[in-house]
C-alpha cells in the first residue's frame, strides 16, 4: 500500500498478540525526522522510534506508521547486521501464511523479541520485506549513528489503549486507561486490519479518514477523485512534490478546500488538502471507505488516545 510509505519514499529517493504486564509498558520516545526534498525543506516528514531486535547491539530505529498493518524489517537494511547473528535469520518461517506488500511476497521472522525504546514486545512475528530498504556499508555497521531498518505498525498495539503525547514526543500502551485520559473528547471510530478511521465533518457531510502517522507531508491527503468533492473545479492546483514509490512515479498536488473541516465539533484549521495522481490510491480509499488520510502534524500539540479495545479515538488538549 503506497500510502504507508509516503513519508519515507522521498528520503530514499501478523503478529500473534501477547498480552504483557502493565509494568512492562513504559513511555516510548519518538523523534521527528526532517529532510530537504527537491529544494523544499520539511522539518517533520516521519516519526522514528528507537528499536532493538533480540540481543543485537545495534542502534536501530523504525518508522512509526499507523497507516501500515504489519510491523516489518527491510531485508536490504537489516541483513548486514543479522549476518553476525544467524540465530535471528533462522527464525524466518516459510510455513506461515506469507505477507504481501505492494505485490512483494514476504515471510515472517517468527517469535522475535523486539524493544521499542525501553518497552519490550516479546514473541512477535515480524515480516521481512525482500529487496527493500537502504543498504548500509559494512564499515558503518558498528557506527553509533541510528539505522532505519523497518516499520512499526499498529499490530503491536491491538487490544490496548495507545496514548500518543505529541507535546513530549512520547507514546505508550495501557491495558487499563488512567483517569486523566478518560476525560478526552472521544468519537466512535472504525478499525480494520489494525488501522483506525475517524469521522470528520466537511460542510454538511460526515466522512471518514485514516489516521496515519506515516503521512507527514500534509494535514489531509486525498486522491484525484475525492479532491473533486471538496474543491472548486475551476481553481488550479499547485504541485507540491514529485517522487517515486516502489519504482512508480507519483505526484502530490495541493488545492484549497471550499469548507472548513471539523473533528468532534472543533475546527481543525485545514485550509488546503493534498492529493495524489495514482489509480492505486483511488482504489485503496474506496476499499477502505475513506476519502483519504489525516496526518499527525494536526495533533502535534495534543495528546491522542486510540482505544483499540472499544474502537474509539480521543483527543486531549
Amino acid at each position: 500500500m503506497k500510502h504507508l510509505l509516503l513519508a519515507i519514499i522521498f528520503l530514499l529517493g501478523l503478529s500473534n498478540f501477547t498480552l504483557y504486564s502493565q509494568s512492562n509498558s513504559k513511555w516510548i520516545h519518538f523523534d521527528w525526522q526532517g529532510e530537504t526534498i527537491y529544494g523544499k525543506h520539511f522539518d517533520k516528514v516521519a516519526m522514528s522510534i528507537p528499536l532493538k531486535v533480540e540481543n543485537m547491539p545495534y542502534n536501530f530505529c523504525g518508522q512509526f506508521d499507523l497507516g501500515a498493518t504489519t510491523t516489518m524489517l527491510y531485508e536490504n537494511s537489516f541483513k548486514p547486521f543479522a549476518s553476525y547473528y544467524p540465530v535471528v535469520m533462522e527464525k524466518l518461517d516459510t510455513s506461515l501464511a506469507p505477507y504481501y506488500l505492494n505485490g512483494r511476497k514476504s515471510f515472517f521472522l517468527k517469535g522475535l523479541n523486539i524493544q521499542l525504546d525501553h518497552s519490550l514486545f516479546p514473541n512477535r512475528n515480524i515480516a521481512l520485506i525482500p529487496n527493500y530498504g537502504d543498504t548500509y556499508p559494512v564499515g558503518s555497521i558498528n557506527s553509533p549513528s541510528q539505522k532505519l531498518v523497518g516499520t512499526i505498525a499498529p499490530d503491536l498495539f491491538q487490544n490496548t489503549y495507545l496514548v500518543i503525547d505529541f507535546k513530549n514526543n512520547r507514546l505508550r500502551t495501557y491495558t487499563k486507561l488512567p483517569k486523566k485520559y478518560k476525560k478526552a473528547d472521544y468519537v466512535d471510530a472504525t478499525i480494520r486490519k489494525g488501522r483506525i478511521k475517524i469521522p470528520i465533518n466537511i460542510g454538511d457531510n460526515t466522512e471518514f479518514v485514516l489516521f496515519d502517522t506515516g503521512n507527514c507531508m500534509g494535514d489531509l491527503l486525498l486522491d484525484k477523485e475525492t479532491i473533486l468533492k471538496f474543491t472548486d473545479a475551476n481553481e488550479p492546483s499547485e504541485k507540491l512534490l514529485d517522487g517515486n514509490t516502489w519504482g512508480d512515479k507519483i505526484t502530490i498536488q495541493t488545492k484549497r478546500l471550499l469548507n472548513p473541516i471539523f473533528f468532534n465539533g472543533k475546527d481543525m484549521k485545514i485550509t488546503n488538502a493534498q492529493f495524489t495522481d495514482t489509480d492505486e490510491d483511488v482504489q485503496f480509499n474506496k476499499e477502505e471507505k475513506i476519502i483519504g488520510l489525516i496526518g499527525p502534524l494536526l495533533f502535534e500539540n495534543k495528546t491522542i488516545i486510540i482505544d483499540y479495545i472499544h474502537s474509539k479515538f480521543g483527543m486531549l488538549e
